[in-house]
């Protein structure tokens, strides 16, 4: 009889259960439980909670308790993205907005050969929105014009599934746990798809000015408020990220204009800051609360005046590549949010580029849980010594 431990199986176990108790644990097990601990406090709900969001709370607490027992990083990244999509299905119908069925409506004008720019339609609530989107959208949702909803949903998991294979626990519990961001899958808006285009935007610029600069052409082209990072670029990656964002937005712009118009656009964009009466989610609605009102015009055009000072200044300010990225999310928040009227959903475009860094900027450095084999860490490498980052920006 062989002894204990002295069988195949004996010994992988004991490997196993030696690579479990490496002193690597402590690092990534620390790492793995505070990601778990933020997003079991970010479920916690305000009123009666939702039967699925307590049965991902239950699983993900007790993925927090192995967490302190054994070494769990890779199951923890998964367990993390199925809660995250799984609290998505339970949300699907816990918000509404109309921006996916004005823009399923504006690829039917385009079938029709007709401008979706210039139209008030009436299936928006308030009857009569615009469509105040680049051509990018259309053709964004085109192919599930039916029910773009599911663009919105995927695209919500396809970024759970990239925050996890890059092995950063705290950045994918927020972005996988945080409620706004899990209604804004499903509601209707199109800030999720808009923040595909504009984290590879961001990601882009920090290796290549030029690069980054069309990348961020078509953001722009698919919603305009992506110009917030065009000042910090320009003023950073110089006449190269001019040239590439001129010529890309030439390219996906100019055909567009030149069939629908320029004021057509000029017009639909205007209109949309103006079809909301009542203050909401902004400066002007948080002065209502307490008594102050202020002409909504007046808020508008301040806002702008605000977001102006900020991008002249976070453009100076921002001479490297996290510079340009703190910056065009400064000018962004400003912008949108000092007026009379904004939403929530806005922070879901720059959800994934904020969870993205946020290990970095609490100083987590390159601390990472590391898969199998660590294919990401090799695939890392390999992009960072052939595209180097410009700037004190932490890689992969």
């Amino acid at each position: 009889m062989n002894a204990p431990g002295g069988t195949a199986q004996g010994r992988a176990f004991g490997r196993l259960r030696a690579w479990a108790r490496t002193p690597e644990t402590l690092e990534h097990g620390g790492l793995v439980w505070l990601a778990l601990v933020v997003g079991l406090f970010m479920l916690l709900p305000a009123a009666t909670p939702r039967p699925g969001i307590v049965l991902w709370g239950l699983v993900l607490a007790g993925t927090l308790l192995l967490s302190l027992r054994f070494r769990i990083g890779p199951l923890a990244l998964v367990a993390l993205v199925v809660a995250g999509i799984g609290i998505r299905f339970v949300m699907v119908d816990a918000g509404w907005s109309d921006v996916l069925r004005v823009t399923s409506a504006a690829i039917d004008q385009v079938l029709a050969g007709h401008s979706p720019w210039g139209i008030r339609y009436p299936g928006s609530n308030p009857p009569g929105a615009s469509f105040p989107y680049g051509p990018l959208a259309l053709f964004w949702y085109l192919p599930l014009r039916a029910t773009p909803v599911a663009m919105e949903f995927v695209g919500s998991a396809l970024i759970l599934v990239v925050l996890a294979l890059r092995g950063r626990p705290l950045g994918l519990a927020v972005f996988a746990l945080a409620p706004a961001l899990a209604v804004v899958a499903s509601d209707g808006s199109n800030d999720t798809g808009a923040s595909l285009f504009l984290l590879a935007a961001v990601l882009l610029m920090q290796r290549s000015p030029r690069w980054g600069g069309v990348a961020l052409a078509l953001a722009a082209a698919f919603k305009v408020y992506a110009l917030a990072w065009l000042p910090g670029l320009l003023w950073w990656g110089g006449l190269p990220a001019l040239i590439g964002f001129g010529a890309a937005s030439l390219a996906v712009w100019g055909p567009a204009l030149l069939a629908w118009g320029t004021g057509a656009f000029l017009y639909s964009f205007a209109l949309s800051q103006s079809v909301h009466a009542q203050a909401y989610y902004s400066l002007g609605y948080a002065l209502q609360s307490v008594g102050i009102r202020v002409d909504p015009e007046a808020l508008d055009r301040l806002r702008l005046v605000l977001g102006g000072g900020v991008a002249v200044i976070g453009a100076r300010l921002g001479r490297t590549g996290r510079g340009v990225v703190v910056a065009g999310l400064a000018v962004y928040v400003v912008t949108l949010y000092t007026g009379s009227w904004s939403t929530f959903s806005y922070l879901a475009t720059i959800a994934p580029l904020v969870c993205w860094h946020v290990e970095d900027w609490v100083g987590l450095g390159e601390r990472r849980v590391r898969w199998p084999c660590d294919p990401v860490g090799r695939f890392s490498g390999w992009v960072d010594a052939r595209w180097p980052l410009l700037g004190r920006v932490a890689s992969v």
